[in-house]
């Protein structure tokens, strides 16, 4: 695992290695976010918490040798089912790593990793009466070999399990919030 030591004395990304626009291509609209009736949690208060967590995806996967997240959110993916496997994995992106990579190869495309509560949004279930579904509109998938891909998903991918960072860091409030009381397996260890 990465500790944010270890990420800052890193050095910053050279133009050729950026292959996204910024907090804008990660979270559009983070500025101008609404929040309805308390539904979706609010972020950390930090507009970049999810440009700094996808800077340290990218800092993990060079570390290991693998290629950098590609921004295929130009072109949003469509097609996914109720049938479909979504695997959702919610804030830290160094905790799940080896999940995520595993999860690529033996499900290529089925690992997201949800770096922002605006990428997800709860919305009451059509198969459990007081629970909630977890959909997500943008997320980082996996896929064999450690390809990453940031995507946008429309219509927003429905989550078929999730877990996620529950108890730790200052995105475990986000996290907690966005997997509470689902209509899907939720796990926390």
């Amino acid at each position: 695992q990465l500790s944010v030591d270890q990420v800052s004395a890193e050095q910053p990304l050279g133009l050729k290695e950026q292959e996204w626009a910024g907090p804008e291509a990660l979270c559009p609209g983070w500025l101008d976010e609404e929040v309805s009736d308390g539904e979706v949690p609010e972020d950390t208060g930090d507009p970049d918490s999810a440009t700094h967590a996808y800077e340290v995806l990218q800092s993990a996967l060079r570390q290991e040798g693998l290629p950098l997240t590609v921004d295929r959110t130009a072109e949003p993916r469509t097609g996914f089912g109720p049938l479909d496997m979504t695997v959702c994995i919610l804030g830290s992106p160094t905790a799940f790593l080896p999940v995520l990579l595993e999860g690529g190869t033996r499900c290529p495309g089925a690992m997201v990793l949800c770096l922002s509560p605006a990428w997800a949004s709860r919305v009451p279930s059509e198969t459990s009466p007081g629970a909630w579904s977890l959909l997500l509109s943008r997320g980082v998938s996996f896929e064999a070999g450690g390809r990453s891909a940031l995507e946008e998903f429309a219509p927003p991918r429905r989550a078929t399990y999730v877990t996620g960072t529950f108890g730790a860091g200052a995105e475990s409030g986000w996290v907690g919030e966005l997997a509470r009381d689902l209509d899907c397996p939720t796990g926390g260890s």
